[in-house]
């Protein structure tokens, strides 16, 4: 009897022992399985978390890669970051829709919607990505519209992990009371944080013009920025008029150029075996960073002029250093401008009228373009498109042998006809561009409408004579051998007759920062000591430059003895 009561008894707690062990199985079961859900849950946030990251990091290098546009190195590596970050972005998006795919597979009811909204950003984020990457790699003429492809990109990425994230973290956080000090922590974070950025003052990353000229009398030697080339290649050809072309030069990406609307580049071209230097004026808007746009109108006996109009196919390279020039549009110093062009004269102009288009400014502008005949308008289409588009912008036409069906204005530009087409000229700031002749008769009657001189600003397309090579301009004769005594560098030299200082100096060994070599940049300032020189052109120099007794080295030919601060 005590045996079958303890056989029954071992029975029972044997069923108890298993009972127990099936119930631990069940529960380090279930154990394992929450961890693995939370495991996969924080995984998927982190990875959720890092692709939000890297959009917003993509946008963070596009805009801080403009910073860096005299150091090469940092916007190389920058350059690659963003690349690297980029392609590990479209992986990532990858996988993520994959698994979506997935999830969704076999579903036939009707999807919450959430889910459905979830779904529709998604599949924007493809054709985003596919734009992007075709401007990045192939249509780099088109790099403007980078950085808003770029945003958009995050502020999807950024609310496809939101929708799923948020509610992931507020459904897992506890129904209790927030502590008093956490809230106060926060609000006093944010206040922080909007204070710093309303009080903290950026620093400006531009030059005024006086600190971006060297200063020949304090660092003779110290390399300067401006020196640097930089290699453009010509990606397109647009035919203006009958003698007149467009060509487009993308740039590299380690490069990028930073002009202001109506300023020039000095072109290093290579015809024949020799280089050639010629300066032109940017065509396009400063805007477009990707590329930049000349205009060359064929000219009599003109060398580059005839190259670059007959000769020049896509795939040519070429270097140039700037920009240079004062001769630009500021929208925060002009609120009110007057453009006075003639024939070539339009190819800066049309720099400002493009970059006024492109920023959406609502300046007043008035443009009075003077040219030959009809078929001798330059930019025609666009500017008609420019009329039409922008609301304050106003346009007139005027021909000096205009054909019979012709009604707008004819003949030179008048006085009565300024008068008549400009508004307000008193408080209007005036850009004129054109052959010396015609920006002579402009001043003069300018000058007549009581138009103060510092509200004038002038760029000459000047035809210089050769001789031996040598660019001449007027009142070359009157010139005679001297002698030139470059102080800062112990040196006397003679002068042949023709001669620049800028030629000498080079001729001897003198080294002297030039830009253009035509006058209107005002990187070769010096100052001269002793004697008088005679200049072909002084627009490069400004009015303290003039009381300071300066002189452009690159247009001054001594007369007799002259000694000069370098």
């Amino acid at each position: 009897m005590y045996r079958e009561v303890n056989e029954r008894t071992a029975r029972r707690r044997a069923r108890a022992g298993d009972g127990i062990e099936h119930e631990l199985r069940a529960l380090l079961a279930l154990a394992a399985s929450f961890c693995d859900l939370m495991l996969q849950a924080s995984l998927s946030a982190s990875l959720g978390c890092l692709f939000a990251v890297l959009a917003g990091a993509n946008v963070w290098t596009m805009l801080h890669v403009s910073r860096r546009s005299g150091d090469h190195a940092s916007r190389t590596r920058l350059i690659w970051a963003h690349r690297i970050g980029g392609y590990t972005f479209v992986l990532l998006f990858c996988v993520f829709f994959y698994f979506m795919a997935l999830r969704l597979k076999g579903v036939s009811d009707e999807l919450p919607a959430r889910l459905a909204l979830h779904i529709l950003l998604a599949l924007l984020l493809p054709p985003i990505l596919l734009v992007k990457v075709l401007i990045a790699r192939y249509y780099k003429q088109y790099a403007s519209a980078l950085l808003p492809l770029g945003v958009t990109i995050f502020a999807l990425s950024l609310a496809l992990v939101s929708m799923n994230l948020v509610p992931y973290v507020l459904g897992g956080a506890g129904s209790a009371r927030v502590p008093a000090s956490v809230s106060a922590g926060v609000l006093l974070t944010v206040g922080i944080g909007v204070g710093f950025l309303l009080l903290r003052r950026p620093r400006l990353g531009t030059l005024s013009a006086s600190a971006a000229r060297p200063n020949r009398r304090t660092a003779a030697s110290e390399p300067r920025p401006w020196q640097s080339s930089i290699r453009f290649q010509l990606a397109r050809i647009d035919p203006q008029t009958h003698d007149t072309k467009t060509l487009r030069f993308v740039l590299s990406e380690a490069d990028r150029l930073f002009a202001r609307p109506g300023q020039f580049l000095v072109f290093q071209w290579k015809i024949d075996g020799e280089l050639v230097p010629r300066s032109y004026s940017i065509s396009s808007s400063p805007a477009q960073s990707a590329y930049v746009e000349i205009t060359s109108k064929r000219v009599p006996n003109g060398h580059v002029s005839a190259f670059l109009n007959d000769r020049a196919a896509v795939g040519l390279v070429v270097e140039a250093k700037g920009p240079f020039g004062r001769f630009y549009f500021d929208e925060v110093r002009h609120k009110r401008i007057v453009l006075i062009a003639g024939g070539s004269g339009i190819t800066p102009i049309m720099a400002m009228l493009r970059y006024i288009d492109d920023r959406c400014l609502v300046t007043p502008v008035t443009l009075i373009y003077c040219v030959r005949t009809r078929d001798d308008i330059i930019f025609e289409q666009e500017l008609e498109r420019l009329r039409r588009r922008l609301p304050t912008f106003r346009m007139v036409l005027v021909l000096s042998q205009p054909d019979a069906a012709w009604n707008g204005p004819r003949g030179r530009l008048s006085r009565e006809l300024l008068a008549s087409s400009v508004e307000e000229p008193q408080s209007s700031t005036f850009f004129l561009c054109g052959p010396s002749p015609f920006m002579v008769s402009v001043q003069e009657t300018l000058q007549s409408l009581d138009v103060r001189s510092e509200c004038v600003t002038r760029e000459s397309f000047a035809s210089p004579r050769t001789v031996g090579g040598t660019l001449l301009g007027a009142g070359t004769a009157a010139l005679v051998e001297g002698t030139a005594e470059f102080v800062r560098s112990g040196k006397v030299c003679g002068v042949p007759p023709g001669k620049t200082l800028l030629e000498i100096a080079e001729m001897h060994g003198v080294e002297i920062p030039s830009g253009c070599r035509q006058g209107r940049c005002g990187t070769c300032v010096t100052k001269l000591l002793e004697g008088d020189v005679k200049m072909d052109i002084e627009d490069g120099l400004g009015s303290g430059d003039k009381a300071e007794g300066c002189i452009l080295m690159c247009v001054a030919r001594p007369r007799g003895y002259v000694k000069v601060d370098a």
